[in-house]
């Protein structure tokens, strides 16, 4: 399928459009999959709109996503996991069939997958994901995606990682339920678990935010 014109293509007539905020479009699943294959940006699918966002990300943003992901590398390492970033699309049935890009994930292996058509997949088994929270997606990342992360079957902590401020907010599935347990991180010596390696703040934002 080709892509009409009143999807924008690439980032400059995204940013056109939305002055550096997300743009939505009224979409169908099929006009999803078939321009998360052309644009230059970002694409998420959420209650049958399309949501658009632009690719740039600050150099704060990038610090902590790099550094995140390194610190999961090493938690996990010679462990059976593989790992996604911000362009590797994670699929949530139980949420409409929503599909959201998050910053970072760890995927449990063998992975499943979510095939719209061969070479066009999502993740079904992530483990742990985070986001980076910013101005322009902290409502959608609280408001939108985490409700559906949560229903992720495999999943089992959720990261919320503040650029603007030191505050990281994790978020763990209670063993045996279908509950969270969510506690809010602020202080440089602060320190949360994840896969029982113990993490503090200050690795987290070391050389990226004041503490």
């Amino acid at each position: 399928m080709s892509i009409t014109t009143r999807f924008p293509r690439t980032n400059q007539e995204l940013a056109d459009l939305g002055g550096g905020q997300p743009v939505r479009f009224p979409g169908t699943e099929e006009e999803y999959w078939a321009l998360l294959e052309e644009a230059a940006y970002r694409v998420d699918f959420y209650n049958n709109e399309i949501i658009a966002a632009m690719s740039y990300e600050s150099d704060i943003h990038s610090d902590i996503t790099n550094k995140l992901m390194f610190l999961l590398q090493t938690i996990f390492q010679g462990q059976e996991v593989r790992f996604g970033n911000s362009n590797r699309p994670v699929c949530i049935p139980d949420c409409n069939n929503a599909v959201f890009n998050p910053d970072g994930c760890v995927i449990q292996l063998p992975a499943k997958f979510y095939e719209y058509r061969p070479g066009m997949t999502a993740e079904l088994t992530p483990l742990v994901l985070f986001e980076v929270l910013s101005s322009t997606t902290r409502v959608r990342d609280w408001g939108e995606k985490l409700p559906c992360y949560k229903q992720i079957p495999s999943l089992q902590q959720i990261l919320y990682v503040d650029s603007e401020r030191p505050r990281i907010t994790v978020m763990e599935r209670l063993e045996g339920h279908d509950k969270w347990l969510e506690i809010a991180y602020e202080k440089p010596g602060d320190r949360f678990s994840v896969q029982g390696r113990q993490l503090s703040v200050q690795e987290v934002y070391k050389g990226t935010l004041a503490l």
